[in-house]
């Protein structure tokens, strides 16, 4: 791993004012790229970026709730690439976009060596070879990091990139209620539960959905495990409890 020279920051950049200009302007993705261009290669400026795989992608890659049916795999809103190198690392044939080309050439430099097609796109506005053409699509606080006004289109775009029979893995803050989602100032803007069946919207089953219990806030880390099915319309995914994750 590629580790800068760069004294790193004592707190991470606040991107409230960056995300107040671009919503203004109806560019809801548009604050990222700035962001990662002012962290000027310092990691600890980027508040997501935590240089190490998520623990809840790891976990799930050790023992997955569904098997993927193949190895074509996508990182969505890679960020500086930490995710996306740990699953070619495991065997994965992976792409990994993100809408920031700051954060996809930082990525590859990170990860040289890692094999992983690093690319530059927007999830609002998929270029037409990533539709359905994956066996697992993984999704780490991308969705949380959109204004409500286009969450539910995020989440069906995900839907769009998995094949039939494809898993989706996502991790997202989710409110305990609507009211604390309603309350909560963002970014990132923990989702209310309701919000969830919008996956459902686009085609997939639920197969899993893993938290700890609520923190002090009201509000929890998720992790969802989804799957298109092979033929046929969405249904009823298993049942079964909500087993408690490791919290970061």
């Amino acid at each position: 791993m590629h580790r800068s020279g760069r004294r790193r920051r004592r707190e991470p950049l606040d991107p409230s004012a960056l995300v107040a200009e671009h919503l203004a302007a109806g560019r809801p993705t548009g604050w990222f790229e700035p962001l990662y261009a002012r962290a000027d290669g310092d990691a600890g400026a980027v508040p997501w970026a935590h240089q190490t795989a998520h623990p809840y992608v790891v976990d799930w890659l050790d023992a997955p709730a569904v098997a993927p049916p193949g190895r074509r795999a996508v990182v969505v809103g890679c960020g500086l690439g930490d995710d996306a190198a740990e699953l070619a690392r495991r065997g994965f044939s992976v792409v990994a976009f993100d809408v920031s080309a700051t954060a996809v050439d930082w990525a590859g430099r990170r990860f040289p060596t890692a094999g992983v097609d690093w690319r530059v796109a927007d999830l609002l506005d998929l270029p037409d070879d990533l539709l359905a053409a994956f066996d697992l699509v993984v999704e780490v606080r991308t969705v949380q990091s959109l204004p409500g006004v286009v969450r539910d289109a995020a989440m069906h775009a995900i839907g769009t990139l998995t094949a039939p029979g494809g898993v989706v893995v996502a991790v997202t803050l989710v409110a305990s209620s609507n009211a604390v989602s309603q309350a909560w100032q963002g970014p990132p803007w923990a989702q209310a539960p309701s919000e969830l069946a919008a996956y459902r919207a686009a085609g997939l089953e639920r197969v899993a959905l893993e938290h700890p219990d609520p923190d002090e806030r009201g509000v929890m880390e998720v992790r969802l495990t989804l799957q298109r099915p092979l033929g046929g319309g969405p249904g009823r995914g298993p049942g079964g409890g909500l087993p408690i994750l490791p919290t970061r």
